[in-house]
This record gives C-alpha cells, structure tokens and sequence, in this order.
C-alpha cells in the first residue's frame, strides 16, 4: 500500500529540516512526499527544494512533490492543494513545524490499512524549538484524559470530538484517501479549519485512537493558535452548525455519532454530557429542543420567535 506523506508548509525554515528528516526515517518502505508551501516569507521552500535534490533523499520516496503557492492562499487552501495531489490510499498530514515519530506510518497501515474508510489520531508529546520533550507541559495530558473517559467509559470517541479538537493539530490526522473524498476538503478558516474536517468525518466513520506519543507537535513563539484565538468563537459557531446539519437533517453514515436520528429520544439525554455542543445547539437550533420536536416524523418545528 502507498501512503501518502502531505505537507502544508509556511514560515518554518528552522523546523522543516528536522520535519522532512523524520519522514524520511519511515520504517514504513512505500511512500509518498507531498510538500505545498504557502508563499512562505522566509526560506523554506529553497530549503525543501534543496533537500529533494539530494539523490539520497529523493530515491526514498516512490515519488516526491513541491509546489510554492503564487501568493499567500491560508492553510486550508494549501492542505486542499497538497492533499488533492495524493495518490496513496492513506493519507497522513503533518504541519512543517512538528515530526513523526519513526513508527507512525508502519503502524496505523499495520492496524487500520485495510479500512476503506478510517480517520484517526495519536497520542502527541510535545517538544520545544530545540526538538527536545516538555514533559511539564499539561496539554496531550487533557487530551489523554479526553480520549481515555470516552474508552473507559464504552462511549463512542466521536462524542468527544463535539467538545473540542482532541487530535489537538490538522498534522495528527490520518485518513484514507476515500473518507476525503466524502468527506470533502478543509473548509475557509483560518482557526477551527481541522476540527470543522473531523466534525465531518465522525458523521461518515468513528475515529480510531492509536494511544502511542506518535506525533511530535512543537511549541514555539509562532504557533498559529496563539494568533488566531480571536477568531474561534465565531468559527466555533460554523464547526457546530456544519455537525448539526449533517447529523440531524440526514441520518449519519456513523450510526454511533450524536444524532437525535441515530439515539431517538435519548439524543437529548446524551447531549447534556457535552456542555460546549449543548450550548451551540441552543445558541443555532432552538428547534432541536425537546419542546419543538416531534419525533415520530423526525420533522422539527420552528418558534414563534425564529419565523
């Protein structure tokens, strides 16, 4: 099976080395480098270019690809771009600023390679601008946490996904080339651009979890989080209203995934464990609400004050 590396690059010249090295020391023989870069500012498409020109590099790979957008497009036009160059049956992101561990490839192929339709995830360990681990740092902690109560507890992982972004980067996503396909590309933001895709993923397939550290995600001063914070209540409104109208005006192709058309009455018990998405669904769907419903039909009314 050929598996695709894809890369959205922008402004990591002091990380892209170590990024490509790691794909590059793949136990996993078949794969595929795709790198776009997004009109970076600095040099790291001479970087990348310079390191595909290395005979010993480029012969690793059953084919390499570099392209340098014509003007700065955002991330969500340059993974779209990158991914739409893919010829593998799984795909694997990575951001330009982190690093695979040496397994990750070999083992999500190993395990979850013969699913025609899969979208998971792994552990992460953070590390700092040096490569070097933060074990102080609490966040794959949280995200440990989150993933571990749904297993605990038997609950589908797709429910936690309608808390936040439990992947925590667009990099630890892996997918297969025809979940994309059903599942479309990345949408027009700039922040929540990942999670609104893996809301839209968990309606089509239940994500897997690979509980290994097997994505490095590096934090540094330019971290695109810590810039675009401005804009995540608004783009928390579009992840919630993208889910809604997928799970609840057609019944998912997950039949797990939180849907008054999949749970019946118990949707609306369920949904209060989910404080943020209980939230968003009064704040966008009164007529979701137990008192505007009728079930039998699966038809909803709308209030007075929403005509």
């Amino acid at each position: 099976m050929l598996a695709s590396v894809v890369i959205a690059c922008y402004k990591h010249e002091a990380y892209l080395e170590h990024c490509l090295e790691t794909v590059f020391d793949q136990t996993y023989p078949k794969l595929e480098l795709i790198i776009v870069d997004d009109n970076s500012p600095d040099n790291s498409f001479q970087l990348a270019e310079r390191l595909l020109k290395r005979k010993s590099f480029a012969k690793r790979f059953a084919s390499c690809k570099l392209l340098k957008n014509p003007t700065n497009m955002g991330a969500h036009f340059t993974w779209n771009r990158a991914l739409s160059l893919a010829t593998g049956e799984m795909l694997f992101l990575l951001n330009s600023d982190d690093a695979f561990s040496k397994e990750r490839v070999a083992t999500f192929v190993d395990r979850h390679g013969a699913e025609k339709l899969f979208f998971g995830f792994s552990a992460i360990e953070p590390i700092d601008e040096n490569g070097k681990s933060i074990k102080s740092f609490q966040f794959p902690a949280r995200l440990r946490y989150a993933t571990s109560q749904a297993v605990s507890s038997d609950r589908p992982l797709s429910w936690s996904f309608l808390e936040s972004q439990i992947a925590a980067s667009t990099g630890n996503f892996v997918l297969s080339a025809e979940l994309l396909r059903q599942a479309g590309w990345f949408a027009d933001l700039k922040y929540c651009h990942d999670w609104e895709f893996a809301l839209r993923a968990i309606t089509i397939v239940e994500p897997k979890y690979v509980e290994s550290d097997q994505y490095m995600y590096r934090l540094h001063a330019t971290n695109s989080f810590r810039g675009l914070s401005s804009v995540a209540e608004s783009e928390t409104r579009a992840c919630m209203q993208s889910y809604s109208l997928r799970a609840m005006t057609s019944k998912p192709q997950n039949g797990t995934c939180l849907s008054p058309l999949n749970m019946g009455d118990a949707f609306y018990k369920l949904i209060r464990n989910y404080p943020n998405f209980r939230f968003w669904m009064r704040q966008l769907y009164a007529p979701y609400l137990a008192e505007h419903r009728t079930v039998e039909l699966n038809q909803w009314t709308v209030p007075a004050e929403w005509r």
